[in-house]
């Protein structure tokens, strides 16, 4: 049975562009988001990086916020097409890229900001490609640059105990999905077509010392649902999820 590799990654979210576009005018930014951005992206003539933009939820919502030197990248050319068709009937100046988080093309010292929105880093297999993607994303910011991330928490949801418990077993027992990588990979259907999704699922040490070994700086993390409260909605379009803020 071969491991999840990148070609999984954009052909599951190839599958999902409906879905993605939708949220777009549906869901917007989360309020969390709001907070972040309002807290740590506050010059709007800096440059940001979008990275795993989809179909531009965030990337729109940024520029209608006033941050118009901004690029949106992701990793699935479908994800990609929709944005831009989207820039053209919304009259917006934004460039949209397909590229790979753990290869950017892009000089050192390129961007003031950086984001990586909807635990978007925990759905590139392999803990040595996160690193790398990490690494990445530290060369291309400007010294100072703040890079924000997201990540779900598998030892912070209660909900989720007795699963991991299980899970933890398995893994004991080697009785794992042969197509994963490590503890705290999963494959899981989502979304209304069905379609399987590669996600890792990390608890909190697990991220700080992947931030020490590529020298990122720990800003703020906290725990959505510890600091705000979001709709019914947003709830159901994205679980709980712990934010990240980096800085250079």
């Amino acid at each position: 049975m071969k491991k999840i590799t990148g070609n999984f990654i954009r052909k599951s979210f190839g599958q999902a562009v409906t879905e993605y576009t939708k949220a777009i005018e549906e869901i917007g930014l989360w309020e969390s988001e709001k907070y972040v951005f309002n807290k740590y992206f506050t010059d709007k003539d800096k440059s940001i990086l979008d990275i795993g933009c989809g179909a531009g939820r965030t990337t729109f919502a940024l520029y209608e916020r006033g941050h118009h030197n901004i690029i949106g990248l992701d990793l699935t050319p479908e994800m990609i097409d929709s944005a831009r068709e989207l820039n053209k009937k919304r009259a917006t100046d934004i460039e949209f890229i397909t590229g790979d988080a753990t290869d950017l093309n892009f000089t050192d010292n390129s961007f003031d900001y950086a984001l990586f929105s909807f635990n978007g880093l925990m759905q590139i297999p392999k803990r040595a490609n996160r690193i790398q993607a990490l690494k990445e994303i530290r060369r291309v910011l400007k010294p100072g640059g703040i890079f924000i991330f997201t990540t779900h928490d598998r030892e912070n949801n209660e909900n989720y105990k007795e699963f991991w418990e299980k899970e933890e077993k398995i893994w004991a027992e080697g009785k794992e999905d042969e197509r994963v990588y490590e503890y705290g990979d999963k494959i899981l259907p989502s979304g209304e077509n069905g379609r399987d999704t590669f996600i890792h699922f990390p608890d909190r040490q697990e991220i700080l010392e992947c931030l020490k070994e590529v020298k990122l700086q720990l800003v703020e993390d906290f725990y959505r649902e510890a600091l705000i409260e979001e709709s019914d909605e947003i709830k159901k379009f994205s679980a709980e999820c712990r934010f990240w803020i980096t800085k250079k």
